[in-house]
């Protein structure tokens, strides 16, 4: 490793796990926010973790449900703009992607990571739904897993489209935040077939499926306490 890839390596593990303990007690304290099932992201290997998408608290959110695992995470590039900014969402993980274009290069650095044994989160609605439920999924995200040659980490998340949706500009305490975490999705047999866009529909489609039965899951157990 080279030593400017030491020195980023240093300041994303410091700055990743200072930000998680400060979101840990903050989400606890004013959201009353529950991790369940974090059993089920395995302690090593690359990984694409998959979640709905309604609200500026899901990224961090996912960034907290477990302590043995960092996560890396796909940002707009209008956001790295600001150097302190830029440099701090860099450290934290963060990879720029280019909004309404093709963007090859971040696509193939999602891939890489994954395949460095990294996770990555992202969200396969693409942007954050207006009315808080949760809609299909975009072919993209079946392309990357079918590129990584990995396996989904499902997540459900519930809550956060009170605490802090699109159209709101500050959050909302006290409304509970809860993530329910699925066990790994594998797509051995997608991975047979060819490279097309039907192909990644299909992957994206399990994907959403089984964010909707955790969603499901999540109601029958918790769905009363989470009033």
């Amino acid at each position: 490793m080279k030593p400017a890839e030491r020195i980023d390596l240093f300041f994303f593990v410091i700055l990743h796990n200072f930000a998680k303990i400060f979101l840990w007690f903050y989400f606890r304290i004013l959201f009353f926010t529950n991790i369940i099932d974090s059993k089920n992201v395995p302690s090593k290997g690359g990984f694409i973790a998959a979640a709905n998408h309604s609200s500026f608290f899901d990224p961090p959110l996912i960034g907290i449900i477990t302590w043995r695992r960092m996560f890396r995470f796909m940002a707009r590039d209008t956001l790295f703009k600001f150097p302190v900014w830029g440099s701090f969402l860099r450290y934290l993980g963060a990879i720029p992607i280019k909004r309404a274009t093709v963007d090859r290069t971040a696509w193939d650095k999602v891939i890489s990571t994954v395949q460095d044994g990294h996770i990555v989160s992202l969200f396969p609605e693409g942007t954050r739904t207006l009315d808080g439920e949760i809609h299909p999924g975009k072919a993209g995200t079946g392309m990357l897993v079918y590129k990584s040659k990995c396996r989904v980490i499902p997540l459900y998340i519930h809550g956060t489209y009170k605490a802090w949706k699109k159209t709101q500009l500050l959050p909302m305490p006290f409304n509970k935040m809860d993530i329910i975490c699925g066990e790994p999705l594998s797509f051995e047999e997608q991975f047979k077939k060819e490279d097309t866009k039907e192909t990644y529909i299909e992957i994206t489609t399990v994907i959403m499926a089984e964010i909707n039965r955790l969603k499901a899951k999540y109601l029958a157990e918790y769905g009363k306490k989470a009033k």
